[in-house]
């Protein structure tokens, strides 16, 4: 064990949080720090632009966007964005506070959600056939009746209709 004096400790620090001018671009800060976290009140800026410009100085904001949204370099959930590298671990995160009930709130969410699942399947499921029946109706009812195209058994009563099938 190496004892480490007060201002060894403080450049360790600062050094650790980037806080000494080492950091070279966006995707390798919060890589080196592990996330950024996200807060859409901004009384300055937003704070992960603040933590940003705190180690890089003037930076391009639009290259935290671009890492985001367009090479996906970066990763947001809970509030954090986070280096893709780290997307097995949440993965793993997300499986497991979906399936916990150790603590109440989420037993209560298993709960709240677990009835509900089946019928939330039975109404998506009738919602997807309703659009499907109105598409096919709406594209039906603009061709004309004497193309050939036209289904004979729609030019049918709706009872022989229903009795057809």
């Amino acid at each position: 064990m190496r004892i480490v004096s007060p201002d060894e400790a403080r450049r360790i620090a600062v050094r650790a949080q980037l806080l000494d001018g080492s950091a070279t671009g966006v995707l390798d800060t919060v890589r080196t720090l592990g996330f950024l976290q996200l807060d859409p009140i901004a009384t300055v800026a937003e704070p992960q632009h603040l933590v940003l410009w705190n180690r890089l100085g003037a930076y391009d904001r639009a290259e935290l966007d671009r890492l985001l949204w367009d090479e996906r370099a970066l990763f947001e959930w809970h509030a954090f964005v986070r280096p893709i590298e780290d997307l097995p671990l949440v993965r793993a995160l997300m499986r497991r506070w979906r399936r916990s009930t150790r603590y109440s709130h989420e037993r209560w969410a298993r709960e709240f959600v677990a009835p509900k699942r089946s019928r939330m399947r039975c109404a998506q499921s009738r919602r997807a056939a309703r659009n499907l029946a109105t598409s096919s109706r709406k594209s039906l009812c603009a061709l004309k009746k004497n193309d050939r195209r036209w289904p004979k058994r729609l030019t049918s009563s709706p009872a022989s209709i229903a009795a057809s099938t």
